[in-house]
């Protein structure tokens, strides 16, 4: 009975322990869409421009990560 109140007691602090740890990591940005946007443009840019998608697609990437982390959301 002792054991089983410990181990409950236990894994409460380590859910609020978590909750707290995601509500002061999170940044709320537009890195995930820029990735998007940016492969989708590479991709038909690169095939366009260079003549490899790869190229493209990393190069797009890239840029979309860069631009999606420094626009903040409201």
């Amino acid at each position: 009975m002792e054991n089983d109140n410990e181990d409950v007691k236990q894994d409460n602090l380590l859910n609020q322990e978590l909750s707290e740890d995601k509500k002061s990591n999170s940044e709320e940005n537009y890195m995930s869409l820029g990735m998007c946007l940016g492969m989708c443009l590479g991709m038909s840019v690169g095939q366009l421009l260079f003549d490899n998608i790869a190229m493209g697609l990393s190069i797009g990437m890239c840029l979309g990560l860069a631009i999606g982390m420094s626009i903040k959301k409201k």
